[in-house]
């Protein structure tokens, strides 16, 4: 097993992280809820224990800087640079390998793993997490900036780039538990479900590159009346992060859903 997923690897870049451990569970969770019996049997006999899904959703995090998997830290992103059409987006995702190994390519080549063994646990572990990896809007962002992570500014007094602030920051200003935050989707999501449901993959993706170009878009904005320090650092003006808040909050609950739902669909396909 080992060996066929560092085949997998052929880049080494920095780091790379999405979703932070709270995003990662509520996505599990919100899965977990949505497994058909059959599926739900198999995902915890895989895993080990009941409900392993959710604490095991961050794990390919944990590994990035062991030596079990080294590099793997390029599966987990699919940068993409602005101004890409509908058509241009899947073009990329129909040639997983055009810009590289990274998480469309990786992602496809674990459930092909999974297709022929579903019992390997790693392999699912990963496709677990990448499920949720993939609709973190920065993890679709620009080259130039390493997906955000070189636009620097302040968050309530907290150094952050725009990277970490889609990855954690703006979950964490809910004040939810990972469980609350499940419990809380599960609800405000009930009466579109089956929309959402319907939405296949390549949907998804489209959705949430027209996202990250949002999110560029109001970035920008925002510098048109910032301060730039001499070391590239933005300070935006006073209680900023209310509007930021309030005007992505939506959308940071939506690719949480969105998200669970994508993976019970997938895991349901693959352990029906």
């Amino acid at each position: 097993m080992k060996k066929i997923l560092l085949s997998l690897l052929i880049l080494v870049a920095l780091p790379a992280a999405a979703w932070d451990i709270v995003g990662h569970r509520i996505i599990a969770d919100i899965a977990y809820h949505n497994l058909t019996p059959e599926a739900r049997q198999s995902v915890d006999r895989v895993l080990g224990f009941e409900r392993a899904i959710v604490a095991t959703s961050s794990w390919p995090d944990d590994l990035q800087n062991d030596t079990i998997y080294p590099g793997q830290n390029v599966w987990h992103y699919q940068d993409i640079d602005g101004g890409k059409t509908d058509e241009e987006v899947e073009y990329l995702y129909n040639n997983k390998k055009a810009e590289g190994y990274h998480l469309f390519f990786a992602k496809d080549s674990l459930i092909k793993l999974l297709e022929k063994d579903p019992s390997n646990g790693d392999a699912l572990k990963f496709v677990v997490h990448f499920s949720g990896d993939e609709y973190q809007p920065m993890h679709m962002g620009h080259h130039d900036d390493l997906g955000g992570n070189l636009k620097r500014f302040s968050w309530f007094g907290q150094h952050v780039n725009l990277h970490s602030l889609w990855d954690g920051k703006l979950i964490a200003y809910s004040c939810y538990s990972s469980t609350e935050y499940c419990d809380y989707l599960m609800q405000r999501f009930a009466a579109r479900k089956d929309e959402i449901m319907a939405m296949d993959e390549l949907d998804c993706i489209k959705h949430t590159y027209r996202l990250s170009t949002a999110i560029y878009d109001y970035y920008d904005e925002l510098l048109k009346t910032a301060e730039i320090d001499n070391k590239g650092n933005a300070r935006f003006r006073r209680n900023f992060e209310y509007g930021y808040a309030y005007r992505f909050r939506p959308d940071v609950d939506f690719q949480l859903y969105m998200a669970g739902i994508q993976l019970a669909k997938l895991l349901n396909t693959l352990y029906h």
